[in-house]
């Protein structure tokens, strides 16, 4: 599942790739934000081993998909956010787009790239 949910990144214009799917698959994706969502502090605390979720955690958690993909269900923890996505046109690349908004407020999304190909 690593290479499914990757690490959301703290540079929002940082060009990612989720792995390709084919168009009848249903594959689960996601973004992990604990990188993001860490406090300084807490940071360093995990650093030093401890294992850290962060006081401004995810509230929400939306994706904005492109026509022609399709999301069946979605969910999200304090520090993960994940979608199942189905469709697609073979040989097309999508821009998929997940907003978050933390406990404390802050509203956040990063865009990840689905390369649609043949099974």
């Amino acid at each position: 599942m690593a290479d499914r949910v990757l690490k959301a990144p703290r540079n929002a214009r940082t060009l990612l790739f989720w792995p390709a799917k084919a168009p009848e698959e249903v594959v689960e994706r996601g973004f992990d934000w604990s990188d993001v969502l860490l406090t300084p502090a807490e940071a360093a605390r995990r650093a030093a081993g401890e294992d850290v979720t962060p006081a401004g955690g995810i509230k929400a958690s939306s994706y904005v998909l492109p026509q022609g993909v399709v999301a069946s269900a979605s969910n999200s923890s304090a520090t993960v956010a994940l979608v199942t996505l189905t469709g697609g046109e073979l040989g097309r690349v999508y821009s998929i787009t997940n907003r978050i908004e933390t406990v404390t407020g802050q509203q956040l999304e990063r865009v990840v790239k689905l390369r649609i190909r043949a099974k």
